[in-house]
């Protein structure tokens, strides 16, 4: 009885400490796509111990001296701060092109992407968010320097792939692809890794002269202030696709001027018009501004950059209703949110 009952408790707790221990190390890869070539960086985490990789050994180790490769925390490779593999060169997946106006750079993605990133000389800047395969993006380039932060790599590995691309410049600019897939498939080890983490990025040297128009801009400000007649303290959206719904919005922003201003012209067969009430606050020094918008089937995303009074400020002490109407490709529903990505208010048809 007592063996019966020594099983039944020890068993299960021996199966658990199986599946707890897992293989006790984790890999880090990085697919580097430069013109010259494409380079597979891996760098793996954990316990010293050995690993096969095909026909091969490989011995992991405690880092034994200093490199500029080398990212802290990771185990040597045969001696080596990393296991680098050096392929022929692919087709790039994306390309970026500088506008005779100077300031002006498009970006073309043959793959989907999900950042691009690039230095000028003096510091990084960031160009796009993630496009989709086929999309290009047109904008002036900004003039704000960022760390990148990549999505796939820690602080500390982005610092040395970071590093090593600027190294291979020549005085160059550089643009950085995030690619949203991988290229190269992943490395068959034996034992498998406990966490594989991989990202693909793309590199080009130098920008070509193109002539590069931004397109049209894909929304109208039609009014903006802090006098609506809109006189609830919750936040509304409005979406009007015909006159009669447009005098109705409309009425909400002027009600009390006198005299009333006529409504803009909007062409309703092919246009919305879509109005955001902030609601009342208890002084001025409230306002809004419009980020951008991005349009997906018949939705429209209309991104608000929100202003309150500083602590302190000297504001007037009357009530006020920001708002902002704006003109849109012809949608039948309008979300307005901050730059965090909350919703504030959305309408529909």
């Amino acid at each position: 009885m007592r063996k019966s009952l020594y099983l039944f408790f020890v068993l299960p707790l021996l199966a658990a400490c199986e599946v707890l221990q897992g293989s006790g190390y984790r890999v880090a890869e990085a697919q580097l796509l430069f013109p010259e070539a494409t380079e597979r960086w891996t760098y793996f985490y954990g316990e010293p111990r050995e690993v096969r990789l095909g026909e091969k050994t490989l011995r992991l180790e405690k880092a034994t001296r200093e490199s500029l490769w080398a990212v802290p925390g990771a185990l040597w490779v045969e001696g080596n701060p990393l296991l680098r593999e050096v392929g022929p060169a692919l087709r790039p997946p994306a390309e970026a092109v500088r506008g005779i106006a100077g300031s002006l750079v498009e970006v073309r993605a043959q793959s989907a992407l999900r950042a691009t990133w690039l230095y000028d000389g003096v510091g990084w800047v960031r160009l796009t968010g993630s496009l989709k395969e086929g999309e290009r993006r047109s904008l002036v380039q900004p003039a704000s320097y960022l760390t990148p932060d990549l999505y796939a790599f820690t602080g500390t590995e982005t610092q040395v792939l970071l590093r090593e691309v600027l190294a291979r410049r020549g005085g160059r600019q550089v643009v950085l692809f995030e690619l949203q897939e991988p290229v190269l498939k992943p490395l068959s080890l034996d034992p498998a890794p406990e966490g594989y983490r991989v990202g693909a990025l793309l590199v080009q040297y130098g920008l070509r002269l193109e002539a590069v128009s931004l397109p049209p801009p894909s929304y109208r400000i039609l009014d903006r202030g802090t006098q609506a007649a809109y006189q609830e303290t919750e936040a509304r959206a409005f979406l009007a696709n015909d006159p009669t719904r447009f005098a109705e919005v409309w009425n909400l922003v002027v009600a009390n001027r006198i005299p009333r201003p006529p409504a803009p012209s909007v062409d309703f067969r092919t246009r919305s018009v879509a109005a955001f009430f902030w609601g009342l606050k208890p002084t001025g020094g409230y306002g809004l501004e419009v980020a951008g918008v991005t349009y997906a089937g018949d939705a429209a995303r209309v991104v608000l950059n929100p202003i309150s009074p500083r602590p302190g400020a000297i504001v007037t002490q009357a009530l006020t209703s920001p708002y902002v109407l704006l003109e849109l490709q012809r949608v039948r529903r309008v979300v307005f949110a901050d730059p965090s990505g909350r919703v504030l208010a959305e309408a529909r048809e």
